[in-house]
């Protein structure tokens, strides 16, 4: 059954809304929907709802299921890429299960955000993001957060294991992160983590040491050098597969 995103807080069976109009005619027009046909939405907070379409733009909520927040929390806090590469990896990072992406400007950032354009970038990547989750089925919406400074977001991204990607690190990351084992109790695992992503250029030693200061630690992910749109999927895939719901299946 098709889904689409309809932001509204407080789904409940029963209810009849009224859908934005760019929705209608896309169910209408694009998909050649009919009076009682059937589609579900979801409200980016783990709520889906079974809807039966009626007339005037109206739908009623036939059912809803409520879908547990993930095992653990992804935060990437990534250095601005060019604009093209900041989509993929809103895009696939979603689809990966990333909770939240933090933006910062770097050092070495190629891809600067300008004043004058930040709103109408801003509502571009949350669509992006939108479109990723009703794609993947990411019944949590992550979130989009923009910063003025990488040490903004250091000082205000909490989480219970910090890790930078930093390919001046000689320290392998199955080196820092809890093993998953048998007879290790769920909660002795990470629930919330951060991980620092450079731009294009990478992260200079100076923005390595204001990480570390705040309980980041750097790691490396081998031989190779990635791209800043590849180093961050690669991190979250590990780190899906480990402490998520990748391996298991099961929506978080």
């Amino acid at each position: 059954m098709r889904c689409f995103f309809y932001s509204e807080p407080n789904l409940c069976s029963g209810m009849t809304i009224h859908l934005p109009d760019e929705l209608i005619k896309h169910l209408q027009t694009v998909l050649r929907l009919q009076l009682g046909d059937k589609v579900q939405l979801f409200n980016g907070v783990g709520q889906v709802a079974t809807v039966v379409l009626k007339e005037n733009s109206e739908v009623e909520l036939l059912d809803v299921i409520n879908y547990p927040p993930p095992l653990c929390s992804l935060v990437l806090i990534q250095g601005l890429p060019k604009g093209d590469k900041l989509e993929l990896i809103l895009q696939k990072g979603t689809e990966l299960g990333v909770n939240e992406f933090c933006l910062a400007p770097m050092e070495r950032s190629v891809g600067l955000l300008k004043s004058n354009r930040k709103q109408q970038k801003l509502e571009r990547w949350r669509k992006i993001i939108q479109e990723a989750a009703r794609q993947s089925r990411q019944y949590h919406l992550p979130q989009l957060e923009i910063s003025t400074s990488l040490t903004g977001v250091l000082s205000t991204v909490d989480a219970d294991l910090k890790l930078l990607l930093w390919e001046e690190s000689a320290k392998p990351l199955e080196e820092v992160l809890p093993q998953v084992l048998p007879q290790v109790l769920p909660q002795v695992l990470p629930q919330r983590i951060a991980v620092v992503v450079g731009p294009e250029g990478g992260i200079s030693q100076q923005e390595a040491n204001q990480a570390k200061v705040e309980g980041y630690q750097a790691v490396s992910l081998g031989p190779r050098i990635l791209r800043t749109e590849t180093a961050g999927l690669a991190i979250m895939t590990i780190l899906q597969y480990l402490y998520g719901d990748l391996a298991s299946g099961q929506h978080g």
